[in-house]
């Protein structure tokens, strides 16, 4: 094992990879990524995966979409199978205030081009 890098991860779950991923991709060579155990086996494998593009914050919004571009396209880049399967979201308001947060979400993200709509609960049940 290396006993210096100039930059060390420590944590191989969504976020520590996706930095090394992400820094290799910028140029940097000397990059160490330290895990206890597998990649992504802690917190990261017990999580759902899922990218929804219905957030009120435009840079949340910005991620989510640069994440549904970089997910399909990993396996030929690394060789490493992500499962990626997309599939769309449902959110479902109780409440006049649910539905103004989702109208806002819904400009957010019609905002970056994604399909969005609001649907009435004829099309849901």
């Amino acid at each position: 094992m290396q006993k210096k890098a100039k930059i060390v991860i420590i944590g191989g779950g969504v976020m520590g990879c996706s930095l090394a991923y992400h820094l290799c991709k910028e140029g940097e060579s000397d990059v160490v990524l330290l895990e206890k155990g597998e990649l992504t086996s802690g917190s990261t494998w017990h999580a759902a995966g899922q990218i929804t593009h219905s957030v009120s914050h435009y840079s949340l919004a910005k991620m989510a979409a640069y994440g549904t571009e970089l997910y399909p396209r990993l396996e030929d880049e690394t060789g490493q199978s992500c499962t990626w399967h997309g599939s769309g979201s449902l959110r479902i308001a109780y409440t006049q205030d649910e539905v103004d947060w989702i109208r806002y979400t819904l400009s957010v993200g019609k905002g970056l081009g994604h399909e969005m709509e609001i649907v009435g609960p004829e099309r849901i049940a």
